[in-house]
């Protein structure tokens, strides 16, 4: 099977370690789902900067294909993160670089296309690239994070995000709180063949699927190292369980132990600059 992961790459920037992972919502889902045997390709773009150049020195040595990775001129995308003593991120700044610059070609979208699944977060600067993905027609399963994390999300509307744009996408994640709860269900009754999953962090996480309520309890974990990434890492483990087999619970619990995994080290993936 195979999967375009479509969105940021940056990097991110431990403000009191004095450390820099390689980052962004794009990639780490990529990471996720190559974990799981997919063949992902990471269609993204970074800039002609030394962080840049660091990135496109360390795609080659993952799985990814990046033959689709852009170089502008300019600053690669970079998010600042505090960690609280619980191990809990905070993002403290965000500069969307070269990322703002960026736009889909017509080629990119028949290479996205010809993918088996796409996976496109909503993120800050980026509304131009999830757009264009929304809009795209054909058999390509479409996966989409709602994150509260972005600026402009509207989940206590009535006509929110997630209830404009679940039309266009086949697997939607929405990361909240459980006031969501309501709205999502609501929206299941109305599109019984599309997936939602609501991710609630410790809480656990809920999925409706045919009509049917699923949830699932958050592995505990020995050591909270950092929670980066952590929902991304979740997100690209139920996608690939999912369309493996079709099986929700199975697909719960998949995402929940590929979480407990990558809560227990530095950075949302385990590769170094």
């Amino acid at each position: 099977m195979r999967l375009a992961s479509v969105g940021d790459i940056g990097t991110d920037s431990y403000v009191d370690q004095g450390i820099e992972k390689p980052g962004g919502i794009a990639f780490n889902f990529a990471i996720g789902a190559a974990k799981n045997n997919w063949e992902c390709s990471l269609i993204s773009a970074v800039g002609t900067d030394n962080a840049g150049r660091k990135l496109r020195g360390l795609l080659p040595k993952t799985v990814l294909d990046s033959s689709h990775l852009r170089q502008i001129e300019g600053e690669t995308a970079n998010q600042k993160i505090k960690l609280n003593p619980d191990g809990e991120k905070q993002f403290v700044g965000y500069k969307i670089g070269v990322l703002a610059k960026w736009k889909l070609t017509d080629n990119d979208l028949d290479v996205i296309v010809g993918h088996d699944a796409v996976f496109v977060p909503l993120s800050d600067g980026l509304e131009n690239i999830f757009n264009s993905v929304a809009k795209l027609k054909g058999a390509c399963t479409k996966v989409v994070d709602f994150s509260q994390d972005y600026n402009h999300a509207d989940f206590n509307s009535a006509n929110n995000l997630v209830t404009r744009y679940a039309p266009d996408f086949d697997i939607i994640f929405v990361g909240g709180n459980q006031a969501l709860v309501p709205c999502v269900k609501k929206l299941s009754a109305l599109y019984p063949a599309k997936v939602f999953v609501i991710t609630l962090g410790a809480a656990g996480s809920y999925a409706f699927y045919q009509n049917t309520k699923y949830f699932q309890k958050a592995k505990p974990a020995k050591r909270i190292v950092d929670t980066t990434g952590c929902g991304d890492a979740f997100q690209s483990a139920f996608t690939t369980s999912f369309l493996n087999d079709r099986n929700v619970s199975k697909a719960l619990m998949h995402g929940a132990e590929q979480a407990l995994e990558v809560i227990s080290y530095l950075g949302s993936t385990e590769l170094a600059l």
